[in-house]
Parts: structure tokens; C-alpha cells; sequence
């Protein structure tokens, strides 16, 4: 028996995430640290940004402060939040709100302005609690900037390390605490998922969290989650059952070698966490194999991200979109009646005062014509042939437009069939790849170090750029791609992102430049049927061991290679992808320590009018990508204005006495 429909499911979905926004927030609040700061519950309300998110988030907070703090530090406490709402409500459509550090600076700027004026004349140690939380609640906006969009891991550990702290005053049985419990299984989840050292520390950092209470620090808990994690990280290769025996006795040693009050009650809280957490990590990890050295499996991996990226380009272009339909056969009368209705004196009597029987005429001739394939004086009815001065002419209008009718039908039906059996072909060809055979390739590293600099302008009145990068590494392969969307604005910064991700997804999963670019080719060539928009696409793979590289065009703008004062111009001629049935022009290249390779978007420059590109890149003598980046869009802003979309990416390949590190 069925306790909640489907259909009541679907019509609750959109209410879930403003519920997670406001019940989070008024839990935050209860997470205190010392000197009575809730600094999770504001960098919450600082990631949620402007609009409904930011005012669920604020709501929650002021119900938190209400319930969980004294009147005093509660007024302050809402009133940060309600500077930090009004800032985001403020700057929100500015660049600078697009800047990575500007809600977590903002957020600790607005509640060093609420605080400062309670702690002019306390004590240095309240200062240093004050100063603690700051940089708590800067660090939590900097990790939550995405959590609403797309979150990732660090965003989710942080935000149940905060729950976790939340909840620490809520005891079970005794010295038994939720919120310890919490932390011990987030502590024990870290080791089975993180390196060891990454693990040991994600570990102490949880207990030192709890550790910071209202009442003033412990730093027990610290120790305790990191000694027990440390032992159990050896245990890795063991059986999962072995790494909870090992973090249980560790964890209440380590609390008897502190002289903690209560060891048993962290022995209990960590056999209850591992208790709750054994058959989660069974379900999540089924059969975990642990690669031979120098090897990794490159084999079910590759290959099922491979299926996954054909999947999600079927899921992305063709899934729940509906086909054209057909062509209305009304539009024979409508062009019938344009070639010999117009110019006759009878125009205004039959479309006008008798403007229904006559397409009543028309829809009564319709099926007799479109079953015989021609039109025949008998299709019509008496009063409308009689009545007609140029009928004759008509009827021969009628047959014309009926063949050309017929022919697009043919044509339609046609496209549709083929449509279909491509689908169907990522589709199967999806299900092929995820159940293909395993092999091992070894594992690379790759000598090469490169820096990357870049730079993205929206047109002027849009808030969105309609251009999108990306820069990633596929083993010892680097890639730097760069794409355009059609127009501007949400349009296409949508088309960008989704070719953006696409692409990324295809070589990720192994699939070669050239293939990758003709299958999403061919797909955007399918959608391009109903009318969406055209991307180009620009791509660099570049092989960090020889220096050989390779540029892929899909009517891009040209890309230019700087050696000291020389600069190579790399241009193309094909049409943006979906426009052509051709594959990718390729140019072949060298790339060696010391040069920079540069690609621009058609806002920046296009082959016409790029002298001055040139020369600023043969006169430039820095050694910063970002600082070109910011040059070239400088420049470009002063000559075109703000009339185009603009982006920049910038690899540079530093010498060996310059540090070739690798910056994203």
C-alpha cells in the first residue's frame, strides 16, 4: 500500500530545497562556538546570496537566535545577518559580487560591523573568540559558495561537521552525546574515503570544532578523532569491520591518556557511529580493489564514463523534447490563395463577408486531395467552385503548392526516421561501452608544468557571459577549451555551458579530440532542427611530455602562440559546430618552455581586426598569465566597448629556473 503518490511526490519537489534553506539556517544558529558566535548560520545565509534563498536562510537565522541565544546576542547575531542579506540584495547584479572572495569577505565585514561596537572595551580574549569566528564564518562562505547550485564533497563534510556541532548539547543516555556521535561516524566516513593524512586532519579539524563550545575550549576531542583516525587509516586494506574495531579502543584511550571525565561515553558514541555507519559504507563501496602498482584500471572506468558521457549527451540534446510536427495542409489554401485571390474583385466578398463558408470549402476538399495526391474540381463544394471567377487558375495553384506540400511531408517524415535511429545509436552505443570488456593501461605522469590565465566579460546588460573555459587534465594530456555561444546573454551562456560540460564529460572518459568533437557535432546538428542556437567550439590538447599539441576549430576566433617577441597566428575557417557536416580543422603544433599560447573569443578580436593583438603581445615582457588575461580584455574594452561577450584563456609553460607548477 502506497502511503504518499507519486504525483503528491512531484508537486513536493519544488518545496524541498526552500525547506533544507530555512531548516538549515535555524539549525546553524545552535552550532556556538566560543564567546557565544553562530558564524555557520551567517556564512549560510551569505552562500544563499540574494533573493528567496537569501531570505529563507535569514528567517531561519532570526528563529535560531530567538530560540537558541540570549536576547543580546541574538539582536546582534540577526542584525549580521541582516547586513549580510542587504549586501548580497546590493551588489548582487555588480562584478565584483561575481568574485569568489567577495561573500566571505563581505560577510565577515558585515559582522565585524554589528560586533565591534559590543567589544570596543572587552578584553583581547574576547577579540581573539571574535577574531576565530570571523575566520570560521569567512571559510565556510569561501567552501558553501556553491553548495545551493552544485555542491561538492568539502561543502557536505563541512556542513555536517556544523550540524554535528549543533547537536553536541543534545545528550542520549548520560555523557552520550548526538552531535558527538555525529562527528565520531563523519570521522570514521573520512578515513574509508579520503588519503590517509587528508583523513587524519579532516578529523582533528571535526573535533576541534566541537571542542569550541560557548563554555570556552576543551581541545579533547581534537586529539581523540585524530589519534583514532590515524589508527584506523592503517587499516585501510583491512576489512571494513577492522577499521571501526581499531577507531572505538583508540578513540577512549586517547581520551583516558587526556583525563577526559567521561572515556566511556566516547566509547559509546564511537561504537554507535560505527554501528550506523557499517552498512552505509557497504552500500557505497561494494567491491573496492585496490589497483596494482603502477597500474590503474583503465578498463571498467574509462569505459563506463564513456557510457556515461553518450548518455548524458542523449539525456542533454534529445530526452523529453518532442519531434517538429507536421506541416498543417491549410498553408496549400493560404499560398493558393496569395498567387490568384489577391489581385481578384471578388477578394473582399469571399475572405471577408464569407469569410467561414469559404474555408469550410477548403476543409471539405482537404481530405479528398491529400488521399488522391491532386486536386479535382469535384473536391469542392458547388457554392465555392460556382462562386469562384478564377477557379481554374486556383485549382492549378492548389496542385503546385499540393506537390510541394507533399514533397516537404516526405522530407519530414524522412528526417524524422533518421533522427530517431541516431538516437537510438548513443543510446545503444551507451549500453555497448558500459558492458565492454577491462584492461590496464599504465599509469603516466607527465614532466611538462604550466601556468593558466584567464579572463571572462559579459556584454554590456547582461549578467551572464555567454562565453565558457575549462582547462583540465586526462592523464598526461592537457586541455584548454573555449567556447562560444550564439547571441548573448542566458541563451548562450546556456548553449556554452552545456557544450562546455559535454566535451569535458567526452574526454574525460578517454574518448579521443576528433571523435569526441564529430559525435557532439552531429548531435548539435540533430537539435539544431528546432532552432537552437550554434557554439563554437575552440580546443587545445596538449601532450606534457613532448610538447606536441594539437588545435581543433569550430568557427572559432584564431589563437595565437607567443615566443618571446614572435607571435604565430592560428586561424580557421569552418562554421560554428552544428552548422557543418565536416569534422574539426586541426592544426598540428609545438609547444616549449617559455611561450605562451593564447585564445580568444570573436568579442576580444576575429581575424580582420587583430593587428593590435599582435603587437601587444610581441611588445608585452611579463611573465604572468592572469596579468595578459586582464591586459588583453583592458584593451579589447577600450577599442570595442562592451558590445560583445568576451573571454580569455591564457596557458603559459613556464622555463625550468621560472617554476613550472601547475596553476589552475
Amino acid at each position: 500500500m502506497k502511503l504518499v503518490s507519486p504525483v503528491r511526490l512531484r508537486r513536493l519537489k519544488p518545496l524541498v530545497m526552500p525547506a533544507a534553506q530555512l531548516l538549515l539556517a535555524f539549525l546553524l544558529t545552535a552550532a556556538r562556538l566560543s564567546g557565544g558566535y553562530a558564524p555557520f548560520a551567517l556564512a549560510l545565509t551569505a552562500a544563499a546570496g540574494p533573493g528567496l534563498p537569501g531570505f529563507l536562510c535569514l528567517a531561519g537565522t532570526g528563529v535560531g537566535a530567538l530560540l537558541f541565544m540570549d536576547f543580546q546576542s541574538g539582536l546582534r547575531h540577526f542584525a549580521a545577518a541582516v547586513l549580510i542579506f542587504t549586501g548580497s540584495t546590493a551588489f548582487c547584479d555588480t562584478r565584483l559580487y561575481r568574485r569568489p572572495l567577495f561573500r566571505p569577505a563581505m560577510a565577515a565585514f558585515m559582522t565585524l560591523l554589528v560586533q565591534s561596537i559590543y567589544l570596543l572595551h572587552r578584553s583581547a580574549g574576547q577579540w581573539m573568540c571574535f577574531a576565530a569566528s570571523a575566520a570560521v564564518l569567512a571559510g565556510a562562505a569561501w567552501v558553501w559558495r556553491q553548495l545551493w547550485q552544485k555542491p561538492d564533497r568539502p561543502a557536505a563534510v563541512l556542513l555536517a561537521a556544523a550540524l554535528a556541532a549543533a547537536a553536541q548539547p543534545l545528550a542520549l543516555l548520560g555523557p552520550v552525546s548526538l552531535g558527538r556521535i555525529l562527528g565520531a561516524g563523519l570521522a570514521m566516513w573520512m578515513v574509508s574515503e579520503l588519503p590517509p593524512a587528508a583523513a587524519i586532519a579532516a578529523s582533528a579539524a571535526v573535533g576541534l570544532l566541537l571542542d569550541l563550545p560557548v563554555s570556552g575550549p576543551q581541545l579533547l576531542l581534537c586529539a581523540v578523532y585524530g589519534c583514532a583516525a590515524g589508527a584506523s587509516a592503517l587499516c585501510r586494506r583491512w576489512p571494513r569491520p577492522a577499521a571501526a574495531l581499531i577507531f572505538c579502543p583508540v578513540a577512549a584511550a586517547t581520551a583516558v591518556l587526556f583525563r577526559s571525565d567521561a572515556p566511556l561515553g566516547v566509547l559509546y558514541e564511537s561504537a554507535v557511529a560505527a554501528a550506523a555507519l557499517m552498512p552505509i559504507r557497504r552500500r557505497a563501496h561494494p567491491a573496492r580493489l585496490e589497483p596494482p602498482d603502477g597500474l590503474v584500471p583503465a578498463g571498467i572506468t574509462p569505459l563506463r564514463q564513456s557510457a556515461a558521457a553518450l548518455r548524458e549527451l542523449y539525456d542533454s540534446f534529445f530526452r523529453g523534447t518532442a519531434p517538429t510536427p507536421p506541416e498543417n495542409p491549410s498553408v496549400l489554401f493560404d499560398r493558393a490563395a496569395e498567387q490568384v485571390c489577391r489581385s481578384c474583385v471578388l477578394c473582399p466578398s469571399c475572405w471577408h463577408q464569407n469569410y467561414t463558408s469559404t474555408y469550410n470549402a477548403f476543409n471539405d476538399a482537404c481530405p479528398k486531395l491529400l488521399q488522391r495526391g491532386r486536386a479535382e474540381a469535384k473536391d469542392f463544394p458547388l457554392y465555392f467552385s460556382s462562386r469562384c471567377v478564377h477557379f481554374t487558375d486556383f485549382l492549378i495553384a492548389v496542385n503546385g503548392e499540393l506537390r510541394s506540400f507533399l514533397m516537404r511531408r516526405q522530407y519530414h517524415q524522412r528526417l524524422l526516421r533518421v533522427r530517431r535511429q541516431a538516437q537510438e545509436q548513443y543510446q545503444q552505443l551507451g549500453e555497448a561501452l558500459a558492458s565492454s570488456a577491462v584492461h590496464a593501461v599504465a599509469n603516466v605522469t607527465a614532466p611538462m608544468g604550466y601556468r593558466i590565465g584567464s579572463g571572462l566579460r559579459p556584454r554590456e546588460g547582461e549578467r551572464l557571459c555567454g562565453d565558457q573555459l575549462a582547462s583540465f587534465e586526462v592523464g598526461a594530456t592537457l586541455y584548454l577549451l573555449l567556447s562560444d555561444g550564439m547571441g548573448s546573454g542566458e541563451g548562450a551562456h546556456r548553449e556554452a555551458a552545456l557544450v562546455t560540460r559535454l566535451l569535458r564529460q567526452f574526454l574525460e572518459a578517454g574518448i579521443e579530440p576528433a571523435p569526441a568533437l564529430k559525435t557532439l557535432n552531429g548531435a548539435l546538428q540533430l537539435r539544431g532542427e528546432e532552432g537552437v542556437g550554434f557554439t563554437t567550439i575552440d580546443l587545445l590538447a596538449l601532450e606534457r611530455q613532448s610538447g606536441t599539441a594539437a588545435v581543433y576549430k569550430y568557427g572559432a576566433a584564431p589563437s595565437y602562440i607567443k615566443r618571446t617577441g614572435a607571435v604565430t597566428r592560428i586561424t580557421g575557417q569552418s562554421l560554428p559546430a552544428g552548422l557543418q557536416s565536416e569534422p574539426p580543422e586541426v592544426t598540428r603544433i609545438a609547444l616549449q618552455a617559455g611561450c605562451f599560447f593564447i585564445m580568444i573569443s570573436d568579442g576580444i578580436a576575429d581575424e580582420t581586426n587583430d593587428e593590435w593583438l599582435q603587437n601587444l603581445l610581441a611588445g608585452w615582457q611579463g611573465q604572468d598569465a592572469d596579468v595578459l588575461a586582464s591586459l588583453i580584455l583592458s584593451e579589447s574594452r577600450s577599442r570595442k566597448g562592451l558590445s560583445d561577450d568576451c573571454a580569455v584563456l591564457i596557458l603559459q609553460l613556464p622555463t625550468p629556473d621560472a617554476g613550472g607548477k601547475k596553476q589552475v
